[in-house]
């Protein structure tokens, strides 16, 4: 007879931001008890220490009598077992994030990575989670399925499971709806400027138009789960989504189109990397990272399709999409990063570089995102090039969902490219080799003009001359936050931290470095002087030209007739 495991989490600590929870394993006959915390939590490729938020740890047997206990690592504790084992702890939750869990009076919303101890060894076991609201009104809004005849009790088939469906409690707003015969609730924390009318209509567009490219939906209820407060971000799971973002930056269009492109984008996960997944995120290691090349498909086919379905659904026209394409474009270019991290170094590398920006982060690594992005509309063009345009980016996920994610396998990571290769119906070799495994410029024009389209570069109006810094104001002081690799501060030995005095001579501020910089010339060898660790430095700076600061992707009027065509299939009617 298998142990039966029953969690129960109150929150009657919510002044205190303490969640209590106990853990009661029934059956337990091992000889060793080892309880693990999650060092992380799917979707989130960072060791987060989960664990540091754990306090008051205590076990007793079935009789109440205390178990002996030790913690043996920083995130796993033995007990002594006995038949039945009651584990109690408290979890400090005060971290709004999507990732993390947080209780406060308006609300509890915890990730059970976050929340729940296991027991090693039975990770592949059911669990029933109780939940205790501290007031009788509040509500319950998570993807578990309930227990019926146990109030708030929902059961996990296996500990993935109970990770990947967050809870949201609270008196938040419930609004659910029917897409397509299945059911979705919108389950929605915090004010915000948003026209729910506008956006249940295009939510309602997104899921019809991510599910017409898979031929339907995977599942019979889906769970939105929204905080509108400070801070933006999204992460998927198998049959829910959590989206976090800034409560007033709803409005105008802009700032709306890029909640719907998050939505688009945490939405289409449930398929791409929660059904449709890699080999090497197939089965969770939950105490350590867990290396993959994929990332760059994982997360840079979905940034690519967020800003797609939008469009097909009606939401925003071609001009939209080539204008968020030329920001891209914009984003990865002005990284020096892209000439020394390629993207699949970036995708294997996430759990010690993405998700920690430093200093010297824009001049040694690429995000998987962006350039992911990127590669995947290049990847789509190449596709559609290549057959003539009978097939595209869209038969790729089509056939990895056919095959993998339908039948619930996960796929070799180079299977990736051979089914590219499939839809493409000629090698690709060499476009892997230079965009995934080089640090090769992408290549941009060749790929729009076969679409009739042409990348413009700008500059600032009035750009200054090349120095190549970034600052910040820092309590009066200018302080430099970032030098360029390759930049002339770099070669002159300009380093972050230096207090920027004065450019020139002239006393200069984080405001007015612009404006210093714009007396001079290229080629003009200009004085800085600095403090830095407290000591005068003065050196001396070769001024460059100055670098292109945005790019834009714009309609080619010249370009051939086939061209347009080409352009009009990928882009739909919209295309003027």
């Amino acid at each position: 007879m298998q142990p039966e495991i029953r969690y129960r989490v109150g929150m009657e600590g919510y002044r205190a931001h303490l969640f209590t929870v106990e853990l009661s394993i029934a059956g337990w006959t091992a000889e060793h008890l080892v309880l693990q915390m999650p060092v992380w939590t799917p979707g989130s490729y960072l060791v987060r220490e989960y664990s540091r938020h754990l306090q008051d740890f205590e076990a007793h047997d079935g009789e109440g009598r205390p178990l002996p206990w030790t913690k043996t690592a920083k995130h796993t504790w033995q007990v002594e077992a006995a038949p039945t084992v009651h584990v109690r702890y408290r979890i400090y939750a005060h971290e709004l994030t999507v990732r993390t869990s947080h209780l406060d009076a308006s609300h509890a919303y915890f990730n059970g990575a976050c929340l729940f101890l296991f027991p090693e060894g039975a990770e592949a076991l059911a669990s029933t989670v109780t939940v205790v609201p501290p007031r009788p009104e509040w509500r319950v809004s998570t993807a578990l399925q309930p227990v019926a005849g146990e109030a708030f009790t929902y059961r996990a088939e296996h500990f993935d499971a109970l990770v990947d469906c967050p809870f949201e409690v609270g008196t938040h707003r419930i609004i659910p709806f029917t897409v397509l015969g299945k059911s979705h609730t919108l389950a929605v924390w915090g004010k915000s400027n948003l026209d729910y009318n506008r956006y249940l209509s295009d939510l309602e567009g997104i899921i019809l138009a991510e599910a017409k490219l898979f031929g339907g939906l995977p599942y019979e209820h889906y769970l939105f789960i929204v905080h509108f407060a400070d801070g933006y971000g999204g992460l998927e799971h198998r049959d829910s989504t959590t989206l976090l973002y800034p409560r007033f930056e709803l409005k105008p269009d802009e700032k709306y189109f890029k909640f719907v492109c998050l939505t688009a984008h945490e939405f289409f996960h449930l398929w791409n990397v929660k059904r449709i997944r890699p080999s090497t995120l197939d089965r969770f290691d939950y105490g350590s990272e867990n290396y993959t090349r994929a990332l760059w498909f994982v997360e840079g086919v979905t940034s690519y399709y967020d800003e797609i379905f939008p469009l097909r659904a009606g939401i925003y026209g071609a001009a939209q999409y080539l204008k968020l394409l030329g920001e891209h474009i914009t984003r990865l270019q002005t990284t020096p990063g892209r000439l020394v991290q390629s993207l699949s170094e970036a995708s294997f590398d996430t759990w010690i570089k993405q998700y920690r920006p430093g200093e010297n982060s824009p001049n040694s690594q690429v995000s998987y995102y962006l350039k992911g992005q990127l590669v995947a509309c290049l990847l789509d063009l190449h596709i559609r090039l290549e057959s003539g345009g009978v097939r595209s980016l869209d038969d790729v996920l089509r056939r990895l969902w056919e095959e993998y994610g339908s039948h619930d396998r996960a796929y070799p990571e180079d299977a990736l490219e051979t089914v590219a290769e499939q839809a493409a119906g000629c090698p690709l070799g060499a476009f892997f080799d230079r965009t995934l495994r080089s640090t090769d410029e992408l290549e941009y024009e060749r790929y729009l003009a076969a679409f009739g389209l042409r990348l413009v570069a700008q500059h600032e109006a009035d750009a200054p001359p090349y120095l190549g810094v970034r600052t910040q104001d820092r309590e009066g002081a200018t302080v430099i936050q970032t030098v360029e690799a390759l930049s002339p501060a770099q070669q002159a030995g300009i380093s972050p931290g230096d207090e920027l005095v004065a450019v020139g001579g002239w006393k200069v501020t984080h405001g007015s470095l612009k404006e210093r910089l714009g007396v001079f010339a290229p080629g003009d060898l200009v004085e800085c002087t600095l403090f830095r660790r407290d000591e005068l430095v003065q050196v001396m700076v070769p001024l460059e030209a100055p670098r292109p600061s945005r790019y834009r992707v714009e309609i080619d009027a010249e370009a051939p007739a086939e061209a347009h065509a080409r352009l009009r299939a990928w882009l739909g009617p919209t295309v003027s």
